[in-house]
């Protein structure tokens, strides 16, 4: 058995705050590894469900930002785990393919605009407004072309309700109440990822019962967000028409990429890129 793990890290218990990158100082840089920490911790208990329920491979996805926040030096041993600058393979969703047994996904956000949830951003407009995705649930959506069912995730109240929207069935962990997008009434992180362990191996032992979730093509897509991701949202680009989503979202990126500030596409050749 094969298990993917996407991870984000807005969603995880304890977090409310990006870390301010411009500010050098000890309490920053103690935050920004006290939220790498929380988030590995989340991970590390879906990596040990994952292979308690009896998987064989475990891929994890450090998909935040530079891709280098999980500390992967805690992690499980059994697993391995993609790091480094996201998008830069040619693919958001690295490795992930029809060989997949299923799918968890930890540490998500809800969709820019959602009122009192944590830090939203990255809204997915979908056939002129038909419908909306988040990152999470556009995640799903890619899985769900490969057939590969979303089964478990976690992240806070707001995220959750679209995920069950959307997937009936799906295992959960609320991580945390969101009351502003600064501010929420956690789970100690300890109780978050007991509870993560036991959402996921539940997850994983459905796997058969938690259908794909799958959205047919063709697909009309476009992206709202800003490169600060502070309202108002604008559109990031032109809508796209593809056969599958999984086209769209492959796609989205590089037609668009004048319009995607932090978007530096493929690269097989240094150009001086560096953390974070």
């Amino acid at each position: 058995m094969k298990v993917y793990i996407q991870t984000d890290i807005e969603g995880v218990a304890g977090f409310c705050f990006q870390e301010n990158r411009r500010d050098p100082g000890i309490e920053n840089v103690r935050h920004r590894y006290r939220m790498y920490k929380l988030l590995t911790d989340e991970v590390n208990a879906a990596v040990r469900a994952a292979f308690d329920e009896g998987a064989e491979v475990v891929i994890v996805n450090d998909n935040h930002g530079s891709g280098y926040n999980i500390l992967f030096e805690e992690l499980d041993e059994r697993c391995r785990i993609i790091h480094g600058r996201n998008g830069s393979s040619g693919k958001w969703l690295a490795f992930l393919d029809e060989t997949f047994d299923c799918m968890l996904q930890i540490g998500m956000h809800a969709m820019g605009a959602t009122p009192n949830s944590i830090i939203p951003h990255s809204l997915w407009e979908v056939n002129d407004g038909a419908f909306y995705r988040s990152e999470g649930t556009m995640a799903a959506a890619v899985a769900g072309d490969l057939g590969v069912p979303s089964v478990m995730m976690a992240g806070d109240d707001k995220i959750c309700a679209e995920f069950r929207e959307k997937i009936p069935g799906i295992e959960q962990v609320q991580t945390k109440v969101a009351l502003s997008c600064y501010q929420a009434c956690s789970l100690i992180p300890k109780r978050s990822c007991k509870l993560i362990y036991e959402a996921a191996r539940r997850g994983i032992a459905r796997r058969k019962e938690i259908k794909p979730f799958f959205v047919p093509g063709p697909v009309r897509l476009r992206l709202w967000d800003n490169a600060t991701h502070v309202p108002p949202l604008s559109p990031l680009g032109e809508t796209i028409e593809r056969p599958t989503i999984t086209q769209a979202e492959h796609d989205y990126y590089p037609a668009n990429k004048p319009s995607l500030p932090w978007y530096k596409g493929p690269s097989t050749d240094m150009d001086g890129f560096m953390f974070p």
